[in-house]
């Protein structure tokens, strides 16, 4: 029976996907066959939201989707993967916990651990689905691209205690989210792969030494250094007595 209704389920939402003509209904509809695609991996479609999310164990991963604004019936109708972000309730609540041991950040991100664009690690984010009879090949398209790209910059910081050698460069850049990643293994008690990040971060060259070195210093003088900023990271490492 679940097979049966699970295939009724799919036709139903190819044939909106197919039939639709508006812009905004044919990209939830995209958005829904992609989360159709993506149930075997856990993730579902949130309309109101337009992303696909993934819950696991007090872990939220994002994937956001954005139709574009040049989108006319009739003329085009075109949506791409805009971003992947990471959240986790546990590094959200060591925040609360500690909010002289962290930076001030927005409430909406409070439990951040990492995001990026997707149009920066992507070589196609985007689906045109103009045309209805194309329309199932081109998200299927774009949903194989996610399974190959997305699925495992999410895995890269899933698991904390190989999180330091796994997470991409990218993400360790001076204004990126080695401060939150650095963060999140401390919620977890993980003090040496706290450290081995740190010495990751370092190795990437001479403006990160530099930028963790002022970061001390901040620290060191009772100063607070903005989220995102060179310093973070350095200010962190002193405040949490990793180094």
């Amino acid at each position: 029976m679940a097979t049966n209704e699970q295939g009724r389920s799919a036709a139903r939402i190819a044939e909106r996907l197919i039939g639709l003509e508006g812009p905004k209904e044919v990209f939830l509809a995209a958005g829904e066959w992609m989360g159709y695609r993506l149930e075997s991996d856990g993730f579902r479609w949130l309309n109101g939201r337009t992303s696909l999310e993934r819950r696991l164990d007090g872990r939220l991963e994002r994937m956001r989707l954005e139709a574009s604004r040049w989108n006319r019936a009739g003329s085009l109708i075109e949506f791409s993967i805009v971003g992947l972000e990471v959240f986790d309730e546990e590094l959200q609540a060591w925040r609360g916990s500690n909010a002289d041991r962290t930076v001030e950040r927005p409430g909406s991100m409070a439990g951040i651990v990492c995001a990026t664009s997707f149009l920066d690690i992507s070589r196609e984010p985007k689906a045109i689905i103009t045309l209805p009879a194309g329309r199932l090949v081109a998200v299927d398209r774009l949903y194989e691209h996610a399974k190959e790209v997305a699925l495992p910059w999410f895995r890269s910081s899933e698991i904390p205690e190989g999180l330091a050698s796994a997470v991409p460069d990218a993400l360790l850049r001076p204004t990126g989210f080695a401060q939150d990643l650095l963060e999140l293994l401390v919620s977890r008690g993980l003090a040496e792969e706290a450290r081995a990040l740190i010495r990751r971060v370092l190795e990437l060259g001479e403006p990160h030494r530099e930028s963790f070195s002022e970061g001390r210093n901040l620290a060191n003088k009772g100063e607070r250094p903005l989220w995102h900023s060179p310093q973070a990271l350095g200010w962190s490492s002193e405040i949490l007595g990793l180094i």
